[in-house]
């Protein structure tokens, strides 16, 4: 399994769009093949700042979804929406406890 976390800073003026943008490719993505989990989540001590959370099934799902158009639109969606580069993680996983 590939665990993926995207930390993210949103202009202030933004917020709102890039919620809503995020919501429905949330809402897309976990119709996707190898999806497991996808999510976004607000950082409640930090203005402004969010995380992705996603599990794909393998690398070659979340590759196939990366290489999609569909991530080239939202990113160039959110691209002029944040304040800054987003912080990414890729984990190769194997879940161990309940």
């Amino acid at each position: 399994m590939i665990v993926i976390r995207v930390r993210l800073n949103v202009s202030p003026e933004h917020e709102t769009q890039f919620v809503n943008n995020v919501q429905s490719e949330v809402e897309n993505n976990k119709t996707l093949a190898g999806c497991l989990t996808y999510s976004l989540y607000k950082d409640m001590s930090q203005d402004n700042h969010f995380l992705i959370y996603e599990e794909w099934d393998s690398m070659a799902s979340f590759d196939a979804y990366k290489n999609s158009d569909g991530f080239r639109t939202i990113m160039a969606a959110l691209g002029p929406l944040l304040a800054g580069k987003p912080d990414s993680m890729y984990f190769d996983a194997e879940v161990v406890g309940p």
